[in-house]
């Protein structure tokens, strides 16, 4: 069950930004990118120990609990507006990518013109018989093995790229092209780094669905999975510079490989996969729009501590 949670925090880690890895490489460089994720996910696990170790001193079991009882109401306030304004951004942001890889692949299957409408039809039936029916499960422990099956979809995309990479790697050409250290690029790519790894919105959630949950091991699934997906985003973005160095590649990687079957199974894959996901965002706004609007059930339990 431990590596069920790992897997499922994984997931709710990484979610669209592996597509941006390969191009923070190109702006910041390999070593400076590099040194920026490991950044990012040590301060990332800091946090998260912080914050399991607040909530066990405070006994309480989630953010909005933790920040009545620390801050008051006001502040109570503040973290759900902050939680629903973040997680409502990371939602668009899984609808934009849906949007760029979706239409073009069914139009190109289907044999039928590439339309705006085409964008709505397939925006509006994923959210609707996708992503809604997922996002009123009771709890974030039915998608384990959804998660599990995104997780191992992620590698099937580095391992395309790794393979994609192998060519420039043979001749050693890349060397000559890649920037090892570029900071005039870390400004431009520090907000897609620092939140590629974030994961603290989920951490209780994904704590209640541990067996016999401790804070201890919770602090260890935090870990484990931000070492994962710190790792997968090395390998893709170091791997995804060098096979596109020569060119000039976007924000989204997979719409700089050669068009081909399989390239359109992975753009598909990734539809689904960031699809299937969206409960793990939905979860935590859920908790925060509910604690934000039955305001009194908080009071009651402030007052009582």
């Amino acid at each position: 069950m431990t590596v069920m949670s790992t897997v499922t925090l994984a997931n709710s880690i990484i979610g669209v930004s592996i597509l941006a890895m390969p191009y923070v490489f190109k702006q910041c460089g390999v070593i400076l990118a590099t040194l920026m994720i490991f950044m990012s996910g040590s301060l990332v696990k800091l946090t998260c120990h912080l914050l399991m170790k607040s909530a066990l001193l405070a006994r309480r079991k989630n953010f909005e609990y933790l920040a009545f009882h620390t801050f008051g109401p006001n502040g109570k306030l503040l973290v759900e507006l902050g939680i629903i304004g973040y997680l409502t951004g990371t939602a668009i942001a899984f609808f934009v990518v849906m949007g760029d890889l979706g239409p073009p692949l069914i139009a190109n299957l289907a044999g039928v013109d590439q339309s705006d409408n085409l964008r709505l039809v397939i925006l509006t039936g994923l959210g609707l018989f996708v992503a809604l029916p997922l996002s009123l499960l009771r709890n974030i422990e039915s998608l384990q093995y959804i998660c599990t099956t995104s997780i191992l979809f992620y590698l099937v995309v580095v391992i395309r790229v790794v393979l994609q990479a192998s060519h420039n790697l043979s001749t050693n050409e890349w060397f000559e092209l890649v920037n090892l250290w570029r900071p005039a690029g870390m400004l431009q790519c520090f907000p897609i780094v620092s939140m590629a790894l974030s994961c603290q919105t989920n951490i209780f959630e994904v704590y209640t669905s541990l067996p016999d949950p401790s804070p201890q091991k919770m602090v260890g699934v935090v870990k484990s999975a931000v070492n994962l997906c710190s790792a997968i985003y090395i390998t893709i973005g170091f791997f995804g510079y060098v096979a596109f160095c020569a060119t000039d590649f976007s924000g989204n990687i997979l719409t700089g490989f050669p068009s081909s079957r399989f390239t359109d199974f992975l753009k598909l894959g990734f539809v689904i996969s960031v699809a299937v996901s969206f409960p793990l965002v939905i979860f935590p706004t859920r908790t925060s729009i509910h604690s934000l609007i039955f305001r009194k059930t908080y009071q009651g339990i402030g007052s009582a501590s």
